[in-house]
């Protein structure tokens, strides 16, 4: 009997655990990697050495961000707009280069991404 007892406690205790990393967080395994990197970016500009420094804060006119952080940011965003199909071409004559443009571009793709994300959970 108690030996019946431990292997019910075993099983339960290894069914627990081999259930609880499936639902910890299901929205993060939906996103796609392009996403993710694109959140980490925006993310790592609150990190110390990415932060504005006191010569960005003095010079700054508005809430735009600083070239530096810009440059972080850059590569992900252009990562999540290609993934939508996007060749480099098309990004080109789309932002003649404009840092802004592509910014704004891959925020639109991102909260585009996200709401469907958010929609297909509540499904």
């Amino acid at each position: 009997m108690k030996v019946k007892l431990l292997y019910v406690i075993l099983l339960t205790g290894f069914i627990s655990c081999s259930t609880e990393t499936s639902t910890l967080n299901p929205l993060s395994t939906t996103k796609s990697e392009e996403v993710l990197n694109f959140e980490n970016s925006i993310k790592s500009l609150s990190r110390p050495e990415n932060r504005e420094t006191p010569e960005e804060l003095r010079n700054k006119k508005s809430l735009e961000l600083s070239d530096r952080r810009k440059d972080i940011l850059i590569p992900s965003a252009l990562e999540l707009i290609k993934s939508t199909g996007v060749k480099d071409r098309e990004i080109t004559q789309n932002t003649q280069g404009d840092r802004d443009k592509i910014l704004t571009w891959a925020v639109k793709i991102y909260n585009e991404k996200l709401e469907k994300i958010n929609q297909n959970s509540k499904n």
